[in-house]
């Protein structure tokens, strides 16, 4: 698969919440970064491997329940991608919903993503608050 069809295919799967399916894409190895402000809600992450990528996301997925997460834009060089994730969230603990936009900049390796940076509109979750304390 090559780097396009790799991302595409990762963002499907992760928007079906097909976990499996999501990890078969992803290197050993993958380092997975959250750049986002932690006044703007408790998810950041700087991980380095396929393992604490899953400890990460299982944290979010903990509070939230993904209703969309849908590519919007995708530009591909050789072997890095950028994309633009419309992304809409259910919290499981209280009753709000949050809608927003990701940018994630990834590298694929060998058909297999090896490098995730995400970057969130903390703008957006700012306002929305995201159900959490200031």
């Amino acid at each position: 698969m090559d780097t396009e069809a790799t991302i595409r295919t990762i963002i499907e799967a992760y928007n079906a919440q097909d976990l499996e399916r999501v990890a078969s894409l992803l290197a050993e190895d993958m380092t997975y970064r959250i750049n986002a402000h932690p006044e703007c809600g408790p998810y950041h992450a700087n991980c380095d491997c396929k393992a604490t990528f899953f400890e990460a996301v299982g944290e979010i997925l903990a509070d939230w329940q993904v209703r969309s997460y849908v590519l919007a834009d995708l530009i591909v060089s050789g072997d890095r991608g950028a994309a633009q994730i419309n992304v809409e969230m259910d919290s499981r603990h209280a009753q709000t919903s949050f809608k927003s936009q990701l940018a994630l900049f990834m590298t694929v390796r060998d058909g297999l993503v090896c490098e995730i940076v995400e970057y969130h509109d903390t703008a957006a979750a700012g306002r929305s608050r995201l159900g959490f304390a200031a």
